[in-house]
């Protein structure tokens, strides 16, 4: 539980090593200071033109140099080490294509790009959206690299810091000291946020991102534009993961993709970016590494036990019960609305009917449905009234109404008590080689949820997609392909805001939903630490087990990144803190090694004092990590 991950899984085994180690202030030999620079490569998402114009611009905004680049994602540039940056790139050739593999919808006759003449842009047919990049930076020593896409450029001309959003020590869109995981799935954000704006900008001309950014973050009324555009972002994630045609690598960090793209579209407290001049031998990220420390510190000495059972109720909050109704409740919608609607194939009349165990009491004018029975074994009872229909192949058909509903799974259960209801349907009839008669497409269910559990409940807005789609088998599967569940959990002795996600990862690997990629957000108060912030991706029975795990913690509006490796009792921290710095603690038996770094340079090493780790800087000088 958490006192064994303490500090989030480190500290407490660190410092209860022992009382001495074999190594000491005399033996240990201090580093000398590297001279530093700095340069910056880019990456634009593929649908653009690399071809084009980069000007690196200073803090003020002002053009320091412009390059004609023959590709932007091979290009670098030099630029002086611990300055703040802009970088835009202007490419020589706008046109887009279309980047959705089953199209980006009607176009009007005669269309030039329209090549097979069929009123559709086609995937990879030209569309006539133009898009504008740009991104800034913090230069920390060695190897930079930001990843341009309109969202990026909306954020930076704003001057909004987008650490806290990315759930990450770093904006989404930039990295420093970096593996290879974390370059794909900076890729694959980018990739997402260029898509959405492309398709959100065929489905309407006058689309902006820096608009709909602008109406968000100053929480303007009319909110459809940023809702439309972080559908459509999330989109991106299942649009690759369920075709045969998409990015292989998503796979790997689809759980990671989903959660940044879900908290940048969702965070609402954009604060000003800091300009603060950065000096190389800081020791921020101590302070910052200690702050966690002291706060995880203070809860054991004090609330371990409770937190203990925090943690035990989350697991169980989030267990395979309440996945269960939730798949339960959609899947019946999903089945019910398809047969018994206007949307059904022919006319289906007022009436009662029989879908396997549930009764159907279907009414029109206006349009109602008593459900009863049991869907997969759980009992389940629905009544809806939709006086909202829009049938349509070219839009999607889309319904909007009221829903009160309970299923019920053992001590689980769900319940909607007279909440909006809104489905979408993505109006896309592609046909499969494999199986020509079946359709596939997206169904998309928004409403509000109460899930009770036998210690507290969870209450907040449900967002669940399901795919149609062919499997490889050459049969037509409808499954879970994602769900986003932003509320709160209340019981006795919490009260936890959360934003969980799902995607399943490999929908033709294995049954269906057999590989849901789960992400957790808490806003999680402790004492000393009320703004703890905590971030998670992997399996919900390993919530509290992060021994061997990569997570996001925030204390003070300062995030680090932590990835935490147990072998055997020999421990591995890295934690990254923000503009590049980071700390690299190994700690075997009763040794200590490794360093603190600002980007490729080397600060420091980590050693030991009588059993103490810490850090022993050039000049002689040790600080305790504790």
């Amino acid at each position: 539980m958490l006192k064994q991950i303490i500090p989030l899984g480190v500290a407490i085994a660190l410092v209860g090593c022992g009382s001495s180690s074999d190594s000491d202030s005399s033996e240990s030999v201090a580093v000398s200071e590297i001279a530093t620079s700095s340069s910056v490569s880019f990456y634009v998402s593929n649908w653009q033109s690399p071809q084009g114009t980069l000007n690196v611009l200073d803090g003020d905004g002002v053009v320091q140099e412009s390059i004609e680049v023959e590709n932007i994602n091979t290009a670098s540039v030099s630029v002086t080490p611990l300055t703040f940056n802009s970088f835009e790139f202007i490419p020589s050739d706008t046109a887009l294509p279309c980047p959705r593999f089953t199209g980006c919808g009607r176009t009007v006759r005669g269309d030039v790009n329209d090549l097979n003449a069929n009123r559709l842009i086609d995937y990879q047919e030209l569309t006539a959206v133009t898009l504008n990049y740009k991104a800034d930076a913090f230069s920390a020593p060695g190897v930079n690299t930001v990843y341009l896409s309109p969202l990026s450029k909306a954020i930076t001309d704003e001057g909004f810091s987008a650490t806290q959003a990315s759930l990450s020590a770093t904006p989404f869109y930039h990295l420093t000291h970096s593996n290879l995981n974390a370059s794909v799935e900076a890729e694959m954000v980018t990739n997402a946020f260029t898509y959405a704006a492309i398709l959100a900008g065929v489905a309407d001309s006058s689309f902006s991102v820096e608009s709909a950014f602008n109406a968000f973050t100053n929480l303007e009324t009319d909110q459809q534009a940023w809702q439309d555009y972080s559908d459509l972002a999330a989109q991106y994630v299942t649009d690759n993961l369920f075709s045969d045609q998409g990015n292989a690598l998503l796979q790997n960090v689809a759980g990671q993709v989903k959660q940044t793209i879900a908290s940048v579209t969702t965070f609402t407290n954009w604060q000003a970016r800091s300009t603060e001049v950065q000096s190389l031998d800081s020791r921020e990220l101590l302070v910052d590494t200690r702050n966690i420390i002291g706060a995880a510190r203070l809860q054991e000495k004090s609330y371990s036990d409770e937190l203990d059972v925090k943690f035990a109720e989350l697991e169980s909050a989030f267990d395979d019960d309440t996945q269960r109704t939730l798949d339960a409740l959609t899947n019946a919608l999903n089945e019910v609305i398809t047969n018994y609607s206007p949307l059904a194939d022919g006319s289906t009349p007022s009436g009662q009917y029989k879908l396997r165990d549930l009764d159907i009491d279907y009414s029109q004018s206006p349009y109602t449905w008593a459900i009863t029975g049991t869907y997969d074994d759980l009992p389940i009872t629905i009544d809806l009234s939709i006086p909202t229909f829009r049938v349509s192949g070219v839009l999607g058909n889309k319904i909007e109404g009221v829903m009160s509903a309970t299923v019920t799974n053992g001590a689980t259960v769900l319940s909607v008590d007279v909440s909006e209801l809104l489905i979408q349907f993505d109006g896309i009839d592609a046909q499969s080689e494999l199986n020509p008669e079946a359709d596939t497409g997206i169904t998309q269910v928004n409403t509000n949820v109460i899930i009770n559990k036998a210690a507290g409940k969870l209450e907040g807005d449900l967002s669940l997609n399901l795919n149609r789609f062919v499997n490889s088998l050459g049969e037509e599967s409808t499954t879970l392909s994602t769900f986003d569940f932003n509320g709160d959990y209340v019981s006795d002795i919490q009260n936890t805001a959360f934003h969980i996600t799902a995607v399943e990862a490999s929908p033709f690997i294995g049954e269906d939903n057999d590989d849901l990629a789960f992400t957790f957000e808490l806003d999680f108060p402790l004492s000393g630490a009320s703004d703890f912030k905590f971030a998670y991706v992997g399996d919900v029975e390993n919530l509290s087990e992060l021994t061997s795990t990569d997570i996001f913690v925030s204390i003070k509006n300062r995030a680090l990144d932590l990835r935490i490796r147990d072998v055997s009792g020999n421990i591995n921290l890295i934690a990254k803190g923000e503009n590049g710095r980071w700390l690299d603690v190994k700690q075997k038996g009763r040794n200590y090694s490794g360093g603190l770094y600002f980007g490729d340079t080397k600060l420091a090493d980590v050693t030991a004092v009588r059993g103490i780790p810490g850090v022993l800087f050039p000049n002689g000088e040790f600080e305790s990590l504790f």
